[in-house]
């Protein structure tokens, strides 16, 4: 019995329980992401293609109601580039389209997240996040068409420009992966996550996303204190 106990006890004082939380620890995270995309389809007379860059960031800080439990409030800030091209021919005659659409938003929330320890320094958590913000968009368009028939001559060229906001109103359930590397600062994975988004209230123009595609994985820090 008493061997028993030894080996549970030198067993138990290996093991590194420094990153254990308790009711009324605070953490402050931040983390981002920085995706590019490029995008072809279409076929021969009408093609298109859409290269896109994106930026994610955001930080917040919370506090423990529980050692498992946490509240707190954070702030985001998406930004976005696209640049879309579009080319058609039908009959003798051909079209051509540039659209560079640029957007951005800065994002208050409020989160509530779940803690479960999986192996030492290691955790697995889920947040609850409600975000809201106005969201700016810039359209610059410019296409231009001509006749490829010699015996005929049709050409324009035309451009615009316009900017645009709405209100964005988001909820997501995200899982994360934390890995503390000392008593006070960590590693964290964010994996993607379920998506509620409505960008104009009156005509309820939302949609849901579930989006597990590394490409979109956060990656960032938590500083406990």
């Amino acid at each position: 019995m008493k061997r028993k106990a030894l080996i549970v006890l030198i067993v138990f004082s290996t093991l590194d329980l420094f990153a254990q939380f308790d009711k009324g620890d605070i953490i402050i995270s931040a983390d981002g992401n920085y995706m590019k995309t490029n995008i072809e389809n279409g076929v021969t007379t009408n093609q298109n293609l859409t290269k896109g860059q994106y930026l994610n960031l955001g930080t917040s800080i919370g506090a423990f109601i529980t050692n498992k439990l946490i509240v707190g409030v954070g702030v985001g800030y998406n930004w976005g580039e696209e640049i879309r091209s579009n080319l058609l021919n039908f009959n003798d005659f051909m079209q051509a389209e540039i659209m560079d659409v640029k957007s951005n938003v800065i994002l208050p929330n409020l989160y509530l997240g779940y803690y479960q320890r999986i192996i030492d320094k290691l955790y697995f958590s889920t947040t609850l996040r409600f975000s809201y913000g106005n969201v700016k968009y810039e359209y610059t368009t410019a296409y231009a068409g001509m006749s490829t028939d010699l015996n005929s001559f049709n050409t324009y060229l035309r451009g615009s420009a316009v900017n645009s906001q709405s209100d964005y109103f988001g909820t997501e359930v995200c899982p994360e992966l934390t890995y503390f590397v000392s008593t006070k600062f960590g590693l964290c994975l964010g994996l993607g996550g379920v998506k509620y988004s409505m960008t104009d209230w009156k005509t309820d123009n939302s949609n849901w996303t579930v989006n597990f595609n590394p490409n979109y994985w956060n990656l960032g820090i938590k500083i406990k204190i």
